[in-house]
């Protein structure tokens, strides 16, 4: 597989990252206060822990298109508003860095550290890929919880039963 290629091209990666943000950005919308702080079982992630989750990686690669190491942040879960905004601010931040980005350096090394720990070094766009799909991944987890808590499941990849009339 000597022409296997793990990051492709930042123009592709772009489009996706649109795309897939807005998407979502319905499902944390659809999200209810109450959501925020409930557990599926004791050693289990909260639900907000989980969509939080999904607005730290969008800022690591947010930093990581201007410097070459950063670490994981550890910030407090804030409220349903306060994630929306900084979610928004992120998607806007990160579109905005991946328009003036060059292939070259979205295959540049970059490091992310949690504490002394090296979690991650590889190209930016491996990076960029790897949370990419683990925001896809959160979402699909959020998007169960929504109907339990009285909220509406969005569209996602098509109309959902909730968004028919």
């Amino acid at each position: 597989m000597s022409n296997f290629d793990p990051i492709g091209t930042v123009a592709f990666f772009r489009e996706r990252q649109r795309a897939e943000a807005l998407t979502t950005r319905k499902v944390l919308g659809a999200m209810t206060p109450a959501m925020l702080e409930h557990r599926l079982h004791p050693e289990s992630a909260t639900i907000g822990s989980m969509a939080w989750t999904i607005v730290r990686c969008t800022r690591i690669c947010v930093e990581l298109t201007q410097i070459r190491t950063t670490e994981v942040p550890r910030d407090p879960q804030p409220t349903l508003d306060e994630l929306l905004l900084s979610f928004d601010s992120a998607t806007s931040e990160f579109a905005s860095a991946l328009l003036r980005m060059t292939q070259q350096q979205w295959e540049e090394m970059r490091i992310v550290t949690a504490g002394l720990r090296t979690l991650l070094e590889q190209p930016l766009g491996s990076i960029c890929w790897l949370f990419h799909v683990d925001a896809i991944h959160h979402r699909g987890q959020l998007s169960v919880f929504l109907r339990p808590f009285g909220a509406k499941v969005p569209s996602i990849y098509g109309p959902s039963g909730d968004s028919q009339p």
